[in-house]
């Protein structure tokens, strides 16, 4: 009788599991578009949305690590992690209603409604993802194997989703969202499927696998994430180098680049579409991880987003090579996109090892909260920096103090983010300690 290789997923099983990653990361593309939106379609000043969106961030401070120590705390007949994936269908919905601000309200009005939009999406909705999603793909695929297999080939589901999203609201930008009005029917148009596909990863994967701690016999207290947050500097690591990755692409700038500095915002639909000569990447990542370190790979990404940041800031108007800048870029997200959860689970052991217990749960909420925080910071920087450059997003043209920090936000914040993260993995040491932790705690 031939034996079951342990390490199957299995096509069903696999492609609902990439559903609510695939929902997630469109709704992550179609959030980053809520300055423009705000700024050009509502009227609103630059400044104040970048501080609404940077404040939202104060809550997740709260709400984060209280979400990972209910998590942690959680056992349903449903499972650990898997009961909050319908937090991904109230997402969509508070998408759209925070794309249907109405255009006539009071300023006053308009940002209290972003804000309160913006918290629930950030600190409720996102934050319960993030904080599950370690704890449900442990309990629901239970080798290294597999979940190497989801990083990689499931990165290939992920990145085709937001390409296609990438390469589609550009176009719908152009021709629909002239209005207030029109941005709500393109947001409405995406939400509708998104939320419905979002779903299929809670009615078709289930918690399954034994997960054996201390967490199991014992109480989570909140001594532990104390001394998590205390004891584990490798999740600070994993969670700064997130926090870089998601103040870059959380900017939403690249709308604003093609407008002013491109001249033609209809070809951010070409630049997105360069995605496509990166899948083929996602297919030998396994192989590639078995012969390079996880931090490696992320220094490696790191200087590729140097250099396109380089190409950004001096060659604006040059198709070409922003082209070139694009493909290196798409190159450059790869290890941190597909790596961070990955690098978290490695975390856990690590600190099974020196505290007995996994905390997958407020380990993936550390990560949430700097991701958000360093999502909102960009949304600010954007906000705060195109103030200060006098832009207006109702006149035809810009100053050039406005083009200059256009320029500066979409290549200098880059590089000098990424060398900080390039940096900070010098002392990423988990790697090297992995092994003898795996053997000492029977990890397949």
């Amino acid at each position: 009788m031939k034996k079951e290789n342990p390490d199957k997923i299995g096509i069903g099983k696999f492609w609902a599991w990439q559903s609510r990653g695939a929902s997630g990361a469109i709704n992550f593309i179609v959030v980053s578009f809520v300055a423009v939106y705000c700024s050009d379609a509502l009227g609103m000043p630059p400044a104040l949305v970048g501080t609404l969106l940077a404040m939202s961030s104060i809550v997740d401070a709260i709400t984060d690590l209280f979400a990972g120590y209910l998590v942690d705390k959680t056992n349903t007949r449903w499972g650990k992690g898997r009961p909050y994936e319908w937090a991904i269908l109230a997402e969509w919905i508070l998408t759209f209603l925070m794309f249907s601000i109405p255009s006539t309200a009071t300023l006053f009005v308009k940002a209290a409604w972003l804000l309160v939009c913006r918290i629930l999406i950030n600190s409720v909705c996102t934050t319960l993802l993030s904080a599950s999603q370690n704890p449900y793909m442990i309990r629901a695929f239970g080798t290294n194997q597999q979940r190497i297999k989801l990083a990689s080939f499931g990165g290939i589901v992920i990145m085709a989703a937001s390409l296609l999203i990438n390469i589609i609201f550009p176009i719908l930008m152009a021709n629909i969202a002239t209005t207030p009005a029109g941005w709500s029917k393109i947001i409405l148009l995406i939400a509708l499927p998104s939320g419905v596909i979002g779903m299929m990863r809670f009615f078709f994967v289930k918690e399954t696998v034994e997960v054996k701690d201390a967490s199991e016999t014992e109480e989570v207290r909140f001594s532990d994430v104390l001394k998590l947050l205390k004891c584990n500097p490798y999740v600070w690591i994993v969670g700064f180098m997130y926090f870089g990755y998601m103040l870059v692409s959380g900017m939403g700038i690249n709308t604003y680049y093609f407008k002013w500095i491109v001249g033609d915002v209809k070809k951010l639909s070409i630049f997105s579409g360069l995605a496509v000569f990166v899948l083929p990447l996602l297919i030998v990542f396994p192989t590639l991880m078995k012969k390079i370190s996880k931090g490696r790979m992320v220094q490696l990404g790191c200087i590729a987003y140097i250099i396109s940041g380089i190409i950004y800031f001096f060659f604006g108007h040059n198709f070409t090579i922003l082209l070139v800048g694009g493909i290196l870029g798409g190159i450059a997200a790869l290890p941190i996109t597909y790596l961070t959860d990955l690098m978290m689970l490695d975390c856990g052991t690590y600190n099974a090892h020196i505290s007995g217990k996994r905390m997958d749960g407020t380990i993936g909420a550390v990560k949430g909260f700097l991701g958000k925080v360093g999502g909102a910071l960009g949304l600010g920087l954007v906000g705060w920096l195109l103030q200060l450059g006098n832009y207006d997003g109702t006149m035809s043209t810009q100053p050039d103090s406005a083009i200059f920090m256009i320029k500066f936000l979409m290549g200098c914040v880059p590089i000098i983010t990424f060398a900080i993260v390039a940096l900070l993995m010098i002392v990423y040491k988990v790697d090297e300690l992995l092994p003898e932790i795996e053997k000492e705690q029977n990890i397949a």
